[in-house]
């Protein structure tokens, strides 16, 4: 009687199992986890990048063009790629390291099949930021660059871009201007300074302004797409590899091209271009033939009234990425969920008010809950507003700051202090008056709240700024435009030292996440404390098993930092693996993990 129930049993399974392995023959394959995960802010400059699939994929599906990786700075990410897990998972190892707080875009494509030959769906994309080393956020105004040639009149330097264009590892800086008509390349000096530029006249440009950049053809270097607010000319420069364009085609969109973003539409793992045009009233979509070149755009409506700003990120969970509008004219927030098929659902579109006509957006996950919020620069009413996505396609209004100054016109977001939430920064324009306009700098507590750290002065048009690492010393400086000066500004940042002196303004306890992480073979872990306090930073194993205490004793409030160098109490190297560490007080206790790989 018992080997007949387990023989039932075994035949239960086998049956069991060839239900799941028809079922998986009939169903698209599926994307069951990423690593690093959807909109973390805290992944390693030399992070692995896993898929997860729900079956065994066709190893011989994933040609050259059907996974990408990009970051934003430091372009295209080679690597390479192995198969695991009996082919249930893919694994990418980059070559070199990303740029310090970066945003990555990973897309694949849907070509990729499982073994029966079924395709993905709709391709997966989602992104992800690198980690920052901590820093101060004490930055300081070191330098201001002239765009101008000698003897010039005033060009209107606005918009700016940062990627490594000549690929010496350094973030060059690409500028368009208004009034002249051109880009403005200025290549690092790999000491995070810029000299001398090369200028790019642009076909049929007028007012060219907003821009972005992708690889489009394919050949492995940083391309630039900027669109024009005067008429519907959308410029794509393609990237030689050395520093500047070998290429320049201007398409049409519709009129006064505003906002531009990038993003996989269509699953082909090939970046498009979207624009949002204010006086078209409507959102454009440039389809990319996959060498470069674009399809004639297709024209769709918005939702709202004149849009202006968007950014693209996953909104819903679904690996297809959404776009996030600011429509100046109804002063709305919209969110429309990408398809994946090539378009934008006009009827799963969100609506959310926002202050008074939306200039520029703005997305990143601010509340570390994983999923992508977005912030917006108001113009109409000088304020910022910070909307918390709720991970299935819906947003929420989180709350509303003061923008410093008059005519709030760029926002951006990046990690400024390194403690792996992302900080804020506002471009005000400011009024007529000399000194009027500002850059506001707040930091966030980690839930998404914003205080401001400090504010930068500006002739009259604090307007754009970059979070870059410039001079690539693994923290996060920022490259604001003056635009009525034709002006570079360079805040530089400075990584914490082993000690940092007591901070009049620290009011909390923090835990900052540990830099590099993973790491091989040391790491540092730095803390701050708001008072005077006896403190305990020690490292534990996965049981709860102490492996070596770091720092034990009275301190005084300021900000610390120690270095573990993968050793335990007595001195000896630990084995690879995941790791706790813990900063205890009297009245506070936050653990954090850290990875180890020897």
């Amino acid at each position: 009687m018992k080997n007949l129930r387990t023989y039932t049993a075994l035949l239960g399974c086998l049956l069991t199992l060839g239900a799941i392995r028809s079922l998986n023959a009939q169903s698209p394959p599926q994307v069951v986890s990423v690593f690093p995960a959807n909109q973390t802010t805290q992944a390693s400059r030399h992070t692995d990048i896993v898929i997860d699939f729900d079956r065994e994929m066709d190893l011989q599906s994933l040609g050259t063009a059907d996974f990408s990786v990009f970051g934003r700075w430091s372009g295209v990410m080679n690597g390479s790629i192995a198969w695991e897990a009996n082919h249930f998972r893919l694994r990418f190892t980059p070559a070199t390291l990303f740029s310090a707080g970066e945003w990555v875009t990973v897309m694949l494509s849907r070509n990729i099949t499982d073994t029966s030959g079924t395709p993905l769906p709709a391709g997966y994309s989602w992104n992800f930021w690198i980690a920052a080393a901590p820093a101060s956020m004490e930055l300081a105004i070191s330098e201001r660059i002239p765009v101008r040639q000698p003897g010039e009149g005033h060009i209107q330097t606005y918009g700016a871009y940062g990627g490594d264009l000549n690929g010496d590892g350094f973030s060059d800086f690409t500028v368009p201007n208004e009034i002249s008509n051109d880009v403005r390349v200025f290549l690092n000096d790999q000491q995070g300074g810029y000299s001398s530029f090369t200028i790019f006249p642009l076909p049929n440009a007028d007012r060219p302004s907003t821009n972005e950049g992708a690889d489009f053809n394919g050949d492995g270097f940083i391309d630039i797409a900027i669109g024009n607010t005067q008429n519907d000319r959308v410029q794509v420069l393609l990237g030689d590899g050395v520093g500047g364009f070998g290429d320049i085609t201007s398409y049409s969109a519709a009129q006064s091209v505003r906002g531009l973003t990038v993003m996989d539409l269509n699953g082909d793992a090939r970046m498009d271009i979207v624009t949002a045009n204010r006086d078209g009233d409507n959102i454009s979509l440039l389809m990319n033939n996959g060498d470069g070149t674009f399809a004639a755009a297709v024209n769709m409506e918005g939702g709202g009234s004149r849009e202006t700003a968007c950014a693209a990120a996953d909104a819903n969970g679904d690996g297809i990425l959404d776009l996030f509008v600011g429509a100046y004219q109804s002063d709305e927030l919209l969110l429309l969920l990408g398809d994946g098929n090539g378009g934008l659902s006009f009827s799963d579109r969100v609506s959310l008010p926002a202050g008074s006509r939306p200039w520029m957006v703005a997305v990143g996950d601010v509340n570390s809950d994983g999923t992508a919020d977005v912030v917006s620069a108001n113009s109409g009413n000088s304020t910022v507003s910070v909307a918390s996505g709720d991970g299935a396609g819906g947003l929420q209004l989180a709350q509303n700051y003061d923008s410093g100054a008059n005519f709030p016109l760029a926002i951006d977001l990046g990690d400024v202090d390194g403690d792996g939430d992302l900080d804020m920064m506002v471009s005000n324009f400011g009024t007529t008056a000399p000194g009027s306009g500002k850059w506001r700098l707040w930091e966030n507590d980690g839930s998404g709240n914003f205080s401001v750290v400090q504010d930068f002065p500006a002739t009259i048009a604090a307007s754009c700024a970059v979070f870059h690492d410039r001079d690539n010393d693994g923290d996060t400086d920022i490259t604001g435009i003056d635009e009525m000066e034709d002006e570079l500004v360079l805040l530089n940042n400075d990584s914490i030292a082993v000690v940092i002196t007591v901070d009049p303004v620290i009011e909390r306890f923090k835990l900052f996440p540990n830099f590099p992480n993973p790491f091989n073979p040391r790491t540092r872990i730095q803390y701050q404390l708001p008072q005077q306090t006896e403190v305990e930073l020690a490292i534990f194993d996965l049981q709860g098993r102490v492996i070596n205490i770091l720092d034990k004793g009275v301190r005084s409030g300021g900000r610390f930092s120690v270095v573990w160098n993968g050793t335990d109490q007595q001195g000896r190297g630990v084995a690879s693996g995941i790791y706790l560490y813990r900063l205890q007080t009297p009245g506070f206790s936050k653990t954090r993990k850290l990875l180890l790989l020897r």
